[in-house]
């Protein structure tokens, strides 16, 4: 399995939510072919139509909520295989699990940048890949980005996978990406 760049997850990732976006706009355009259907037909009652257009209104709102477990679904795993490429392999074996764990616990007492850029030149100086990692991570993750790009130089191999992790959350999240989710999601009346 290749790594992932960062023009390969977006231009993927762009393609899948706008599959997703398609999806959803069919089954709201067969939603309003059949409401229109059921308003019609003159052999139903009125109650009738009550009913069939709720059962109607919550098959639609299922199947968009389906289509929106699917997007972020896709996400996620995009997500954490990216990740994964940015961790890269990591021994399984008893002392090395303690010590990602130890050099976690010690990244997230670390308050600010400066302390941050301080403690990663002792790790890559002292050789202490675990404890950089963890401080390139929490970096990446409280947006730290001098610290993180310190990181990605000493370590080049995590660079293409960090602009990855970056590219998926400019695309996941933030206002527009929200207020487009909403609109494609919500079930109409």
């Amino acid at each position: 399995m290749s790594k992932l760049t960062a023009a390969a997850v977006e231009h993927d990732l762009n393609d899948a939510l706008f599959g997703f976006k398609e999806k959803a706009t069919a089954v709201k355009a067969a939603h309003a072919s059949a409401r229109k259907e059921i308003q019609e037909d003159t052999r139903r009652t009125a109650v009738a139509k009550k009913e069939d257009l709720d059962a109607l209104r919550q098959q639609t709102k299922s199947k968009l909520e389906a289509i929106k477990g699917e997007q972020e679904s896709y996400v996620k795993d995009l997500r954490d295989r990216v990740e994964r490429e940015f961790r890269g392999s990591q021994p399984a074996d008893a002392a090395s699990i303690v010590s990602r764990r130890d050099a976690s616990a010690r990244a997230r007492l670390i308050q600010d940048k400066r302390e941050a850029m301080e403690a990663l030149q002792d790790a890559i100086a002292g050789n202490d890949p675990d404890f950089a990692h963890a401080i390139g991570v929490k970096a990446r993750n409280v947006a730290w980005v001098d610290v993180a790009e310190v990181y990605q130089a000493a370590h080049p191999t995590t660079a293409g996978s960090a602009e990855a992790l970056s590219s998926i959350d400019d695309l996941t999240t933030g206002g527009a990406f929200n207020v487009s989710n909403s609109i494609t999601y919500s079930a109409p009346e």
